[in-house]
C-alpha cells in the first residue's frame, strides 16, 4: 500500500512513549484537577479570570455621545457597522445632522462592496489570455468574500454615497452572509465559463452583461439600492446626501498600527485593497503613541475604528475585552511569544472590528476604554464593552486615526 507520509512512519509515536506521557500526566495532580474543571464547566468558564473581571468597573470620564447600538445579526458586516459608528461621530462634529436619530444603511455599503469585488474578479480574469476552470475558481475564491476594512468602506461611500436605513433596510434575521457569498461565488464561476476560449473582441460588452447578472443577484438578496430619496423635504442622490452631511474628508484619516508595515502586510491579518484601487496609508507607531492618539481623537468627539483579535479575548458575560480574561495559556501551558511572531503565525488575527467611544483616564494614565460593539443591546452594558490597555497593546491590529492627532 502506498504510504502518503513517505518515510515519516518510521518516526511514529511509540506505545511505550504514550505510557510515559500518561504516567507523567497523572503524577501531576493539577492536570487532573484542570481536566475535571474543563469537562464540568467547559473551556471558557474553566479559564475565566475572575480577579480581572471583578477589577474592571464600567466608568469613563472621556466619552463621545451615545447613539443606537447596531445589530449585525449574521450579516458579517462588523467592519461596516464600526465604520458607520465612527462616521456618525464625524458627522456630529461637522454639526450637519442629528446623528442620534439617524440610521445609515450598512446594507447599502455591503451591496456595493460585493458588486465591486465581482467587478475586480472579472477585471482580473479578463487580463488572462487563456482562461481555465482552475483560474476561474482561484480568482473567485480570492476576490469574493465577507472581508473588508475602514478603507474599503471609505472608497464605497466616496463613489456611491450613503443612504439612511429607511431607504435600504438592514438585513433580517433570516439573512446568512456566508451562504450568500458561497452562492455568489457559484453564480460568477458558472457565468464566467462563457469567457473560456474568447477572442477578446467583445470583452467589454460581455463583462457588462455579467456585472448586470451579479447586480440582479445582489438586489434579490440584499435589496435594490435607491438612486434618490427624500430627506428633509429635499430629493437627494446618495452622493448628494454624503456631500451635504459628511463635510470632513475621510482622506484625513490614516491606518495606524504598532507593527512594522512589512510584517503587517505579510500577515494573515492584512486585507489588501481589491477594488477602487489606491494605496492605503499605513503608519507604524509605538503602543504609547497609539494610546495618546486615541485619547486625543476621543477628546475631539470622534470615535476610533479598530480591527482586533476578539474570539479568544472577549467574555460576553462580563463584557470585557482583555487578552488575559481567559487563562488559556496558563491552563493549557501555551507559551507566550512576542506579538510580531503571533501576528505572523496567525495567533493574532483580524476577526472583528469595533469602535472605541470612550476612556477612563486618571492621573494622566489610561485605565481602560469604552467600545461600541455590533451585536445588539446585549450583555451587562447593552452592547458596549470595557477594553483594557493590555488588549489595546496585545490584540488590536489597526486603528483609524486623523493625522492631526498623531505626534
Amino acid at each position: 500500500m502506498y504510504n502518503v507520509y513517505g518515510d515519516t512512519m518510521s518516526k511514529e509515536i511509540k506505545l511505550g512513549e504514550i505510557s510515559k506521557f500518561q504516567e507523567e500526566y497523572l503524577n501531576n495532580k493539577e492536570n487532573v484537577s484542570i481536566e475535571k474543571n474543563i469537562h464540568e464547566n467547559g473551556l471558557k468558564k474553566a479559564s475565566i479570570n475572575k480577579e480581572l473581571e471583578e477589577k474592571q468597573k464600567y466608568r469613563f470620564n472621556i466619552q463621545i455621545p451615545e447613539i443606537k447600538i447596531y445589530d449585525q445579526k449574521d450579516s458579517c458586516e462588523y467592519n461596516i457597522y464600526a465604520f458607520l459608528r465612527m462616521i456618525k461621530s464625524i458627522m456630529k462634529k461637522d454639526g450637519s445632522i442629528n446623528t442620534r436619530d439617524l440610521d445609515l444603511s450598512a446594507t447599502y455599503i455591503d451591496f456595493y462592496d460585493k458588486l465591486e469585488k465581482v467587478n475586480t474578479f472579472y477585471n482580473e480574469l479578463l487580463k488572462e489570455n487563456d482562461i481555465t476552470l482552475d483560474m476561474i475558481n482561484r480568482k473567485a475564491n480570492k476576490y469574493i468574500g465577507v472581508f473588508g476594512t475602514f478603507n474599503f468602506c471609505k472608497k464605497i461611500i466616496n463613489k456611491y454615497g450613503m443612504v439612511p436605513t429607511k431607504y435600504m433596510p438592514e438585513v433580517s434575521e433570516n439573512y446568512d452572509a456566508n451562504l450568500t457569498i458561497e452562492l455568489l461565488k457559484d453564480k460568477v464561476k458558472s457565468d464566467a465559463i462563457v469567457l473560456i476560449g474568447r477572442n477578446g473582441e467583445n470583452d467589454d460588452a460581455i463583462k457588462r452583461i455579467l456585472i448586470n447578472e451579479a447586480y440582479i443577484f445582489l438586489s434579490k438578496v440584499l435589496g435594490n439600492p435607491p438612486t434618490s430619496f427624500k430627506y428633509k423635504n429635499e430629493v437627494l442622490t446618495p452622493l448628494q446626501f454624503r456631500n451635504a452631511y459628511l463635510k470632513t474628508s475621510l482622506d484625513e484619516y490614516v491606518t495606524v498600527t504598532q507593527y512594522d508595515k512589512k510584517i503587517l502586510e505579510n500577515s494573515y491579518s492584512f486585507i489588501p485593497s481589491v477594488y477602487l484601487k489606491d494605496n492605503e496609508e499605513i503608519i507604524t507607531l509605538s503602543p504609547e503613541k497609539i494610546e495618546n492618539a486615541v485619547i486625543n481623537q476621543l477628546k475631539d468627539g470622534i470615535g476610533v475604528w479598530f480591527s482586533a483579535e476578539e474570539s479568544k479575548t472577549l467574555d460576553y458575560d462580563s463584557n470585557i475585552l482583555d487578552n488575559n480574561i481567559f487563562n488559556y495559556n496558563e491552563l493549557l501551558q501555551i507559551r507566550n511569544i512576542p506579538n510580531n511572531y503571533k501576528l505572523q503565525l496567525d495567533m493574532i488575527n483580524y476577526d472583528h472590528a469595533m469602535c472605541i467611544t470612550g476612556a477612563l483616564v486618571k492621573d494622566k494614565e489610561v485605565k481602560h476604554f469604552k467600545v461600541d460593539n455590533s451585536f445588539g443591546e446585549s450583555g451587562k452594558y447593552k452592547g458596549r464593552l470595557i477594553m483594557t490597555n493590555d488588549f489595546l497593546k496585545n490584540c488590536v491590529i489597526t486603528l483609524i486615526i486623523n493625522k492631526k492627532y498623531i505626534d
